[in-house]
């Protein structure tokens, strides 16, 4: 891989990270404020159970059709722009109807669902969260048709509009909270989500209708929509399994202390946030760059890609990890602690937020790494190593969350990231393309020492500075952490600082 192509992918992945960062900003907000005029309670829990189950139905199937969609649309633009544009109209139209049908079946099944989910919330409690799942399943085909613009439009290499539509999104539910919340409750929320999926759609509709557009024709016997399918299938089923982890963990939480269920999802809001942020443009741009090298048969250079993911995983991931895990309490008392969500629930949303920790650099590996096997058309190799984690996962939960409550959970979670992160790197070595691990072992050597030599000065900094502001302590601790690290993987000449640095002087030398 030459060094223009080094610095562009560096590039592209330093705008989708501003990008994300100011989206995860506002996301920031919008929780910051939903916690402080809701607070953590059972209303809260049975709004987030709701929410969760439309997500454990939505991200299966969307995400399979998304991630699949990808590599074929690719196939077809390299042999035919115009086959392209009718095949993604196609797969417009019968995600749609697929999506509606879904949506009038979950409708029905409701009540049935969240018996099953919520066996020690009350009638009324129960039904408070059907109310809400009703209100918020009829954005499903909008936001089903979102994940799909959203991959249309990166395998153009328009990689910024999934940010924008975040952004909007943020925007859109944090006024409905801000102008009708205290009046209207929790339903507005429920109520904002799917006008704000149909604001979404006619945003990235706007965008993308020269590549394809909606139409009336649907393409269930398409030859290529069915290979599209057949593809979609097994990730679908992994996806799917992952979400079941996820009901097994909100029925957990739902048993224990009022709050459990809202303090991890916002735990999870702010481990995301962070996630998010290395997650998403390397594996939105990396995959898109995968697909191509490994259509037109160039291995090596699909190899030196992912190789290159894989440092920049190590580069961020580590650090990050150290400092959320001894900023946790902290974190957590500046963002939500206000208004109706108590000393309580900043206790328990801190407990999560730490072990959540963990699982920054497995996530982000595992990201590249499936889609990787997505890119070489192989999508069963990550729903089998799924099966087993996320099996393992559930079994850890149960028992986990015995005797250490939510932070058992997360710490599951963790664990089941982790090991699912090896387990795919040996198998797809052994079976797939061979990634040059040794060439890890320097930069890995390097980013956890200066990490560690980093939190090691932010720890002492919190010990000693207690009276000081939540806020200034907080920054003066990123400050001192990330300084620190930065300086000493400078001063080794590591790779990723290197370009890093070599970015930031051309984008000065432009300016000028």
């Amino acid at each position: 891989m030459s060094e223009s192509t080094k610095r562009a992918l560096l590039g592209s992945a330093v705008t989708l990270f501003v990008l994300s960062l100011l989206n995860k900003g506002l996301g920031f907000i919008k929780s910051m404020i939903i916690a402080s005029v809701f607070g953590a309670n059972i209303q809260t829990d049975a709004y987030y159970v709701a929410e969760g189950l439309m997500q454990n139905a939505l991200v299966p199937i969307s995400e399979a059709m998304a991630v699949s969609f990808l590599p074929v649309y690719i196939g077809i633009k390299e042999k035919s722009r115009e086959e392209s544009r009718i095949f993604t109209s196609r797969t417009m139209i019968d995600i749609f109807i697929l999506s509606l049908f879904l949506s009038g079946i979950l409708y029905v099944a409701a009540p049935f669902l969240l018996n099953v989910m919520l066996p020690s919330y009350t009638a009324d409690e129960r039904g408070l969260s059907v109310s809400y799942f009703r209100i918020l399943i009829w954005g499903m085909c909008f936001y089903m048709s979102n994940q799909l613009l959203q991959s249309l439009l990166n395998a153009e290499k328009q990689y910024g509009y999934s940010s924008f539509t975040a952004m909007l999104n943020n925007l859109l539910l944090t006024a409905a909270v801000v102008f009708c919340g205290k009046r209207y409750g929790m339903h507005v929320l429920a109520v904002s989500v799917p006008f704000s999926y149909i604001a979404q759609y006619l945003f990235l509709q706007v965008k993308s209708r020269r590549y394809g557009r909606l139409t009336l024709r649907y393409g269930f016997q398409d030859a290529r929509i069915l290979q599209l399918i057949v593809q979609a299938l097994p990730v679908f089923f992994g996806n799917a399994i992952c979400e079941l982890n996820s009901l097994v963990d909100r029925s957990l939480l739902s048993g224990m202390e009022n709050g459990a269920v809202t303090a991890v999802s916002y735990a999870s809001v702010l481990y995301q946030f962070a996630s998010n942020l290395i997650g998403i443009p390397m594996t939105t741009i990396i995959y898109t760059e995968l697909a191509e090298s490994f259509a037109s048969g160039h291995m090596e250079e699909g190899v030196e890609k992912l190789e290159k993911g894989i440092h920049i995983s190590l580069f961020f991931c580590i650090p990050i990890s150290l400092f959320v895990m001894i900023s946790s309490g902290l974190i957590v008392e500046i963002t939500y602690g206000r208004g109706a969500f108590d000393v309580q629930a900043v206790g328990m949303t801190a407990q999560g937020l730490k072990y959540y920790g963990l699982c920054f650099l497995a996530y982000c590996i595992n990201a590249l790494l499936f889609r990787a096997c997505y890119s070489l058309n192989d999508t069963m190799l990550p729903m089998k190593v799924g099966l087993g984690t996320v099996s393992l996962n559930i079994v850890l939960s149960v028992l986990l969350s015995g005797f250490l409550g939510l932070r058992g959970i997360v710490l599951a979670t963790a664990v089941a990231n982790t090991l699912t992160c090896l387990i795919t790197l040996y198998v797809f070595n052994r079976t797939k393309l061979t990634i040059h691990l040794r060439r890890f072992i320097r930069p890995f050597a390097v980013i956890l020492t200066a990490s560690a030599a980093a939190t090691v000065v932010c720890v002492l900094w919190f010990h000693q500075s207690g009276e000081v502001n939540a806020v200034l302590r907080f920054v003066l601790g990123a400050c001192l952490e990330f300084g620190l690290y930065a300086l000493i993987v400078i001063a080794c000449k590591d790779e990723i600082s290197k370009e890093i640095l070599s970015l930031v002087k051309s984008f000065v030398k432009k300016d000028r």
